[in-house]
């Protein structure tokens, strides 16, 4: 949905994407190692734009451009949607950072800001292909104690795959904010100007 949300970071923001982001995205989509485990998409700007007229006019769907602060570059998407105004829960995820991207623990923390202290939500969760060890690996270094495994949650390729959901409550924010702000802090300081 069409959103006015944009988050500072240490080194990082997040800000709503716009139809001008739509080559960025397909580059991002077209990098097989980026979106192997992905399902497929036709990698046009005309079908993301496409994709994206549909996105306007979905409610609880919160889409980012993940950019550098100082230069405004681009370095990746991410998004909070599915969000359940009953339950005040949400999934987070559309989360591709391109190679060579510091932004990994920065995102993470500005997207559970969007979701706690904007959005107000009391839960958010993301799911991940339980073969993706290297994103499993991330969120369960986040501090991320709720962990479960969803089977046979994804259809790849034809092939039915597990997920590992991390659950993150608004209580345990706080602490996660801290651990994930440290982090940040710590990788800007490595990250090339």
């Amino acid at each position: 949905m069409r959103h006015d949300i944009a988050i500072e970071g240490h080194g990082y923001r997040l800000r709503p994407i716009t139809d001008s982001d739509a080559a960025f995205v397909v580059a991002l989509r077209s990098d097989p190692e980026l979106t192997r485990f992905l399902p497929p998409i036709t990698a046009s700007v005309e079908n993301q734009l496409a994709w994206l007229a549909g996105y306007y006019q979905r409610e609880g769907d919160y889409y980012f451009i993940v950019e550098r602060s100082d230069n405004q570059a681009a370095e990746g998407v991410i998004s909070v949607y599915d969000l359940d105004p009953a339950s005040g829960s949400a999934e987070w995820g559309r989360w591709i950072l391109k190679p060579g991207s510091l932004a990994a623990v920065e995102s993470a923390r500005l997207i559970y800001q969007c979701a706690f202290e904007h959005l107000k939500l009391q839960t958010l969760y993301s799911r991940t292909m339980a073969e993706n060890a290297k994103v499993v690996s991330f969120h369960d270094s986040c501090g991320i104690t709720t962990r479960s495994t969803l089977p046979h949650h994804f259809t790849l390729g034809g092939r039915q795959l597990d997920a590992v959901e991390h659950r993150v409550t608004q209580a345990e924010w706080p602490a996660i904010n801290e651990r994930l702000s440290k982090l940040a802090q710590l990788m800007r300081r490595r990250r090339p100007a």
